[in-house]
C-alpha cells in the first residue's frame, strides 16, 4: 500500500501519518504476517510525473492544497484501490473515494434524533451557516455575555432595573427567558464546547437540552462529572474512551490532532480490509455511500 502525501508543517497531517504508522505496527504484530506500506512524499520529487501515483497499487492519499493540481493533472480513475483523505476545510469536488474529516454533522443530528425540532433549537457556532436558527459566538467573545444575550436574560434584568427606578422600590423577580428555544446545539470549530457548556449552566436556571456534535468533548482531559446531565448528541469513540492503548503523548494532543491520528489508524485497517465492508474504528462506523465514506459516530447521553 502506498501512502501518498505532500509534506507540510500542518499538525493534522503529521498526526494522520503518525496514526498510520501506529496502526501498521499493531496490525503486523497481531496478524503475524508480512505486510508493507510505502510512504511517498511528493514534496521531495524534483521532477514529478503521474507514474508515481498511477501504479497499480493500493493508494491512500492525504489531500492538501499542494496535491489538488497533481490529482487533477493525473486524472486518476476511481477504483476501490484508491482512498483520499481530504485535509482541507474547503469543499473539494472529487470523483475518487474519499473521507471528509471536516464533515458538518448538524443535519445528521437532526435526522438521527427526531425529537430535535429545528424551530425549537438554536445552533451555537463560530462561523456563518446556511441555516436560519444559529447564533454566532466568536473565539474572542465573552461567552457568558453572549449566552445571556441569546436568551434575553439582560432584557429581563433591564426591565427589573427600570421598574425599580420608576417605583423606587426593590423588586424581587425570577428572570424570564426565551420560550421559543429549549434545545441548544453546539457546533464550533475554534471555540471549545468545554468553554460554552459551563457558560450555559451559569446563565440558565432552567434545564435546556444541550447537544454536541463530533469533535467537541475530550474525556481524555475532562471527566463526565464536569458536564451537565442534560448533555446529549454525537461523538467519536476515541474522545469518549481514554482506555485505548496509546501513550501519554497522545493524551496531550488537541482534539483535532487526536481525531486525525485516529483517522490515520482507522484508514489503514479499513482500507486494508476493503472499503465496501462495514468497519468499526476509533472514530465510529465506516460505510461507503457512492464514492464517499461516511463515519457514523456514537450517540451519547452523558449522565
Amino acid at each position: 500500500m502506498d501512502i501518498i502525501f505532500f509534506e507540510d508543517k500542518n499538525a493534522y497531517q503529521k498526526a494522520f501519518l503518525e496514526g498510520i504508522k501506529n496502526g501498521f505496527f499493531i496490525l503486523r504484530e497481531r496478524q503475524k504476517r508480512n505486510s508493507e506500506i510505502n510512504f511517498v512524499d511528493l514534496s521531495k520529487e524534483k521532477s514529478f510525473n503521474c507514474s508515481k501515483i498511477s501504479k497499480k497499487t493500493k493508494k491512500l492519499i492525504y489531500l492538501n492544497s499542494n496535491l489538488i493540481n497533481i490529482l487533477n493533472r493525473c486524472n486518476l480513475k476511481n477504483t476501490n484501490n484508491i482512498l483520499v483523505i481530504i485535509g482541507l476545510k474547503e469543499k473539494v469536488k472529487l470523483n475518487l473515494n474519499f473521507i471528509d474529516p471536516f464533515y458538518d454533522y448538524t443535519d445528521y443530528l437532526y435526522s438521527s434524533n427526531p425529537e430535535i425540532l429545528r424551530e425549537e433549537s438554536v445552533v451555537l457556532t463560530d462561523r456563518e451557516l446556511q441555516a436560519e436558527n444559529y447564533f454566532l459566538i466568536e473565539k474572542k467573545s465573552n461567552i457568558e455575555s453572549k449566552i445571556s444575550d441569546l436568551f434575553e436574560i439582560n432584557k429581563s434584568v433591564n426591565r427589573k432595573k427600570e421598574l425599580e427606578r420608576i417605583t423606587q422600590n426593590r423588586i424581587y423577580q425570577t428572570p424570564r427567558f426565551r420560550k421559543d428555544v429549549n434545545k441548544i446545539i453546539i457546533d464550533t470549530k475554534e471555540v471549545s464546547a468545554e468553554r460554552i457548556i459551563p457558560a450555559i449552566n451559569f446563565n440558565l436556571i432552567f434545564d435546556p437540552e444541550i447537544y454536541v456534535l463530533p469533535g467537541q468533548l475530550d474525556l481524555w482531559r475532562f471527566s463526565k462529572k464536569e458536564f451537565n446531565s442534560n448533555l446529549k448528541g454525537l461523538e467519536h469513540p476515541i474522545l469518549l474512551n481514554n482506555n485505548f492503548l496509546f501513550d501519554d503523548e497522545f493524551s496531550k494532543k488537541q482534539i483535532q490532532e487526536k481525531l486525525f491520528y485516529a483517522l490515520g489508524f482507522d484508514s489503514l485497517l479499513f482500507f486494508g480490509k476493503g472499503i465496501n465492508t462495514r468497519f468499526n474504528g476509533l472514530l465510529g462506523e465506516y460505510t461507503k455511500e457512492e464514492n464517499r465514506i461516511f463515519i457514523k459516530p456514537e450517540k451519547i447521553g452523558l449522565q
